[in-house]
């Protein structure tokens, strides 16, 4: 799969959904006889892929995928129900140009509003929302219809040849899908990255909105590269490490572009490995990290919050602050310090006995550890991989210059 982790770097994310739409348009006239002869099917097939998306984001840790998917399929509704006339008549025009208007200011708008853990209920928020805008919508078009049809005349003006969309609301439109796109490269979070796409195709249905199914084939697009970004997501978090059984460095870089404030991040190492590697084993320091996980499995609040990623454990405290961390995470120490950590014997083949039926095998081996950690929490400034940093900072520091054992850092980033 490397060839995926170059495909889903930042300046990729902005490119290849970009150069899909491109190559879309351009062959768009050689995809007209499929389109129509399976018309049926394509109106539909958005409202079956858009709701596909909102499934499968139902228990993810973050649903602002849902959310968005929500957005385009209330603007397709609208589309398919009340865009289907022509845009020569004042009352259609009108509603398009609320809809041009509305649907990227909600997409902007989504990545800058924190979504609630619970989803159905920002689910409800959200469609309430929008239903109030539609309804504002509709009664703006059915009282200021005349009004509109002369303001439209002095102040909307339209290049047909080029699209059917007011020229100042071409620019809008171009000027947030490029400003999603910077949101995308500059911070690779998931949710930049799909309104991204969603704006670029939403844009790209109003200004060739001329062009027959357009909507269909754009919004099916979109939905097409929002699940394939979201299997990706479910790909990246399924990796884990061999040794501890916990999620691995993949997934918690997927994890910390997901993570919204407020919370707190811990960094947990062994005392003094080296002395346990020369006392026994390397294995030892294996079977050790394997234990402190299977302290970690038996709280099911941390564990699905719990990384292995160069040789140390990242746990990762969501909608909590430092005092309450450290709480657990004190209890943890003391847990950790308290069990008897079992060291797996060595497997010893006899070299002078050529007769033997079975290898040796020494006995297990039983032995009491510490763990210090370094813990920081997210400011507004910092972004997840910086408080990251900070922990392990304030962690290794600690360790080098106090060089006591049982110990927790709080890294100092609340200047």
């Amino acid at each position: 799969m490397p060839l995926l982790s170059r495909l889903y770097s930042p300046n990729t994310r902005f490119i290849l959904p970009f150069f899909i739409t491109v190559l879309m348009i351009i062959s768009y006239p050689l995809l007209m006889p499929m389109i129509t002869a399976h018309s049926a099917l394509w109106i539909n097939l958005p409202f079956v892929l858009l709701g596909i998306v909102i499934i499968l984001n139902y228990k993810l840790p973050q649903a602002e995928s849902g959310l968005i998917a929500i957005i385009m399929l209330v603007a397709y509704s609208i589309i398919i129900n009340w865009l289907q006339v022509s845009l020569a008549n004042t009352d259609t025009k009108l509603i398009f140009c609320l809809l041009a208007t509305l649907l990227p200011l909600n997409m902007l708008l989504l990545r800058f509003i924190r979504c609630s853990q619970r989803y159905v209920l920002a689910s409800l928020t959200l469609v309430s929302l929008l239903m109030i805008q539609c309804a504002t919508g509709a009664a703006v078009s059915y009282f200021y219809q005349a009004d509109f049809s002369s303001w439209q005349q002095i102040h909307l003006f339209t290049y047909h040849n080029i699209s059917s969309l007011p020229l100042i609301l071409v620019v809008f439109n171009l000027a947030i899908s490029c400003c999603t796109g910077a949101l995308a490269i500059k911070y690779h979070q998931r949710i930049d990255r799909h309104i991204f796409i969603c704006t670029l195709l939403s844009t790209t249905t109003f200004i060739f909105f001329h062009y027959p199914f357009i909507s269909s084939s754009a919004f099916t697009l979109c939905a097409l590269l929002l699940l394939i970004d979201i299997g990706y997501c479910r790909y990246q978090q399924s990796f884990y490490d061999a040794s501890t059984q916990l999620a691995d460095h993949r997934a918690l870089e997927q994890a910390l572009t997901r993570l919204h404030s407020p919370y707190t991040i811990a960094v947990i190492d062994l005392d003094n490995p080296d002395k346990i590697i020369e006392k026994h084993t390397p294995q030892a320091i294996v079977d050790i990290q394997r234990s402190v996980a299977n302290l970690l499995t038996q709280q099911p609040q941390l564990l699905p919050h719990c990384y292995f990623a160069s040789q140390q454990i990242i746990v990762i405290f969501e909608h909590m602050d430092c005092d309450a961390a450290l709480v657990i995470l004190t209890q943890l120490q003391q847990d950790i310090a308290a069990a008897k950590h079992i060291i797996e014997p060595i497997t010893v083949e006899s070299e002078h006995d050529e007769t033997a039926a079975k290898p040796k095998k020494g006995r297990k081996k039983t032995l009491k550890i510490s763990v210090s950690m370094g813990i920081s929490h997210d400011h507004d400034e910092h972004l997840p991989m910086t408080v990251l940093e900070h922990a392990t900072d304030a962690l290794m520091t600690g360790k080098q210059t106090k060089k006591k054992k049982n110990q927790i850092y709080t890294a100092v980033n609340n200047d």
